[in-house]
């Protein structure tokens, strides 16, 4: 019985080993902001932020469901987590927050669907920073993904992200580079297998999978760019071994010669006397 028990318990222990192994060696998504961001959306809001809002008194002042009332206050407060913490590419998280808005009201029921649909709009314009020494409304109200497939749209746009927020870290050691590799790999034969599955059929449309030049399913070869690690860290051995021998001194450097031409004489006086032998 402790046999078995032993058995099992090292299965288990290698099996968990070889899942945190292969964890830290691949990018986690759930981990990048993208999906960060997006996880904090649904989030509750404090319904004072509906209340406080400068057009409460006139076109939201004729909202009068309670849950209208909350959605449209996380949509506040979503717009305003960009101004306080997610500015880096405020586009992309206006973008995530619009598909998010879109995503709530097919959800909802008939009545509560028509108060945030036409009040939602509302909300958008009235939140505003200051950008460039200008005061501008931080997003417009509009469909991200215009009517193309969203939710393909969406995790291309995700992958993008992720891919543009990660690329630099190819050049910390190699193996931050193969996780950068696997990670395109991996991505490029998703989307590659989502797009045969929606386009498999008879009378299909071929969607433009575009969001700008580098992030298009119509060009893989720029969309998911992998990096010859092999290569790359070949070079850098070599370029530190350079190195090294840059810091040597002038000493340290005529010994090493004097010592390999003694040697040198040696292995001759060797084959010398071997010679003589035979």
């Amino acid at each position: 019985m402790n046999i078995v028990s032993n058995e099992y318990k090292y299965k288990v222990k290698t099996v968990s080993s070889t899942n945190s192994y292969f964890l830290m060696n691949k990018i986690n998504e759930e981990e990048q902001i993208p999906n960060k961001f997006y996880k904090r959306l649904d989030s509750p809001a404090d319904i004072s932020i509906f209340y406080n809002l400068r057009s409460y008194s006139t076109s939201l002042l004729f909202v009068s469901l309670d849950e209208s009332k909350k959605i449209l206050a996380q949509l506040a407060r979503n717009i305003k987590l960009i101004i306080s913490e997610y500015s880096g590419n405020h586009e992309k998280r206006c973008r995530d927050i619009n598909y998010w808005m879109n995503k709530k009201i097919e959800a909802s029921d008939v009545n509560i669907e028509k108060q945030i649909s036409s009040e939602s709009t509302a909300v958008f314009n009235e939140i505003e920073w200051n950008k460039e020494g200008k005061v501008v409304r931080v997003c417009k109200r509009e469909d991200p993904y215009e009517n193309k497939p969203a939710e393909i749209m969406k995790k291309l746009d995700d992958y993008c992200e992720i891919r543009d927020n990660n690329r630099y870290n190819v050049l910390k050691n190699k193996t931050e580079c193969l996780k950068y590799n696997r990670y395109i790999k991996e991505r490029k034969e998703h989307f590659s297998s989502l797009t045969k599955v929606t386009c498999n059929i008879p009378g299909c449309k071929k969607y433009d999978y575009t969001i700008d030049d580098n992030c298009t399913l119509n060009n893989m070869e720029d969309t998911f760019p992998e990096i010859n690690c092999e290569v790359l860290y070949k070079k850098e051995e070599l370029q530190k071994l350079v190195h090294t021998i840059k810091e040597r001194s002038p000493l340290e450097i005529g010994f090493f010669i004097i010592v390999s031409f003694i040697l040198f004489y040696l292995f001759i006086l060797f084959l010398e006397k071997v010679k003589r032998e035979y």
